[in-house]
């Protein structure tokens, strides 16, 4: 059950996206697509990037379900940053648990980002596209596990945003950056093989590679990494939330 509070927090998360402007109810599906055309235009257009034959030759297929999750987690960790701040009227006038602002953040935007990548799947496919649309269940795992991460992250940045306002500004390019250092665009195989180890390091590698293996290559049998990035969530949330509480009793007096 979610608490009455939290529930109209995301809730008003949801009006906001849709009740922003008149382009507001697609700008939230036409952004992200764009995003990907750009991408697909670039990569394999002009630098003709190679797609291994194994994953079936469409590389906009290959782009969107590793885009779309890395999309989700990037908006909700740059959203969370300024909530705080801009909810300062309301968390010093109510007792509104600090906590729950990012959560309804992150929760809006995961939900939404979740319903999109369905709905470009299923437009794939259709299009016949070599995806399996079963994998929008086989990688819920891998879903909660970025989930966890991004309210890690989302719980740490607005946190430290309150105190440091520089914060906010460095989040676009520094996650901009780790888009490349992840096989989004490209895949591992195509990397010299001394390059490959050191994208492992990269967390968001584990979890695309779950992406191409379940939309593509039907692997669509839960797997220990499935297991394993959960179990990494989980513990990235708890560290973001350990940070946020110990800023936390010092958020009203920044505000």
């Amino acid at each position: 059950m979610i608490p009455p509070l939290l529930r109209a927090l995301i809730e008003r998360e949801f009006k906001n996206r849709f009740l922003g402007g008149v382009l507001a109810p697609v700008w939230w599906l036409v952004q992200p697509l764009l995003q990907l055309s750009v991408y697909a235009i670039v990569f394999s257009v002009f630098l003709k990037i190679a797609l291994p034959a194994k994953y079936g030759g469409s590389y906009l297929a290959f782009l969107a379900v590793g885009l779309w999750p890395w999309i989700a987690f990037t908006e909700s960790v740059l959203r969370s940053a300024p909530s705080l701040v801009d909810q300062g009227a309301l968390i010093t006038k109510t007792a509104l648990p600090r906590a729950w602002v990012p959560l309804a953040v992150v929760t809006t935007s995961f939900a939404l980002h979740f319903a999109a990548l369905a709905a470009i799947v299923f437009l794939l496919w259709a299009l016949g596209a070599p995806l399996a649309p079963a994998a929008l269940l086989t990688t819920l795992p891998a879903w909660l596990a970025l989930y966890l991460a991004a309210l890690g992250a989302a719980w740490k940045v607005s946190a430290v945003n309150v105190l440091v306002r520089d914060v906010e500004p460095m989040l676009g390019p520094i996650l901009f950056l780790l888009t490349f250092l992840a096989p989004i665009q490209f895949a591992l195989e195509i990397l010299p093989e001394t390059i490959r180890p050191h994208l492992w390091w990269n967390p968001y590698t584990w979890v695309v590679e779950r992406f191409h293996g379940a939309y593509l290559l039907g692997e669509t049998a839960p797997a220990w990494v499935d297991l394993a990035l959960v179990a990494g969530g989980v513990l990235f949330a708890l560290a973001g939330y350990a940070i946020f509480r110990r800023i936390a009793p010092h958020v009203d007096d920044f505000l």
